[in-house]
């Protein structure tokens, strides 16, 4: 008796790991599946990746295209006010429209609409003409050199007239498409301190860049404009628009 239960009992314990794989059978198959992702599921990812770097970084680019044009304009009246300060080092101090023609100035032009002959007087200083078109004003031509004829449709700048290198925050340069004051002779901007000055949306949507004497050039919203008018220490600057 004791011996067919002993037999018994072995028979159970030698089949029990053939049960329990049978009973872990259905599992193993119902948890079982290919390892890593699929193609289709790669691609999704893909794709959200994507969307996803094309919201954040398309906003930044807009903005850096619409920015570009208006620092190249920046760079452009850097290189101006260079000139006219290397010029005054060699002229007394004095910028050209305060040195006679005779002498290798502008003076004489000062009441005449060819606002280029100022900046022409610098070509020994500025080297290249076409710093002096601003990249977003398609109205004004790009001049090659100044061994040809140039006139005011190669100048997006103007000039102002009262400027003293002695003056550091006087006006000496900026955007054509500013306004304020009155218009003289369709090119002789009379600005008072206290104008309404702004700008048009022809160029840099409603702002422009204006150069001083001591170089410097500043980047001006209308506002902006109207506070660097009231640091003039004149009642009223005087400027030649192209």
């Amino acid at each position: 008796m004791r011996r067919n239960e002993l037999n018994e009992m072995s028979s159970k314990s030698a089949s029990a790991p053939g049960l329990l794989r049978k009973a872990m059978q259905p599992m193993n198959n119902r948890i079982r599946r290919p390892s890593g992702f699929t193609l289709v599921e790669i691609l999704v990812v893909v794709a959200i990746l994507f969307f996803l770097l094309a919201a954040v970084l398309l906003p930044g680019l807009t903005r850096t295209n619409k920015r570009s044009p208006r620092i190249g304009c920046t760079s452009n009246l850097k290189q101006v006010g260079l000139s006219f300060r290397l010029y005054a080092n060699d002229h007394g101090d004095r910028f050209p429209f305060a040195v006679s023609n005779q002498f290798g100035g502008t003076l004489e032009f000062t009441n005449s609409p060819q606002v280029i002959r100022h900046f022409e007087s610098m070509s020994n200083e500025m080297v290249i003409p076409k710093i002096l078109v601003c990249p977003s004003d398609p109205g004004r031509k790009k001049a090659t050199d100044f061994y040809s004829p140039l006139a005011n449709r190669n100048l997006s700048y103007f000039v102002g007239l009262d400027a003293h290198e002695d003056k550091p925050q006087l006006i000496l340069s900026g955007d054509r498409n500013i306004t304020g004051g009155t218009l003289n002779n369709g090119f002789l901007r009379l600005l008072p301190t206290n104008a309404a000055a702004g700008w048009t949306t022809e160029l840099h949507n409603n702002a422009g860049n204006v150069g001083l004497a001591d170089g410097s050039v500043q980047q001006l919203s209308p506002a902006s404009l109207r506070k660097q008018l009231q640091a003039q220490d004149l009642p009223v600057i005087r400027l030649a628009v192209p």
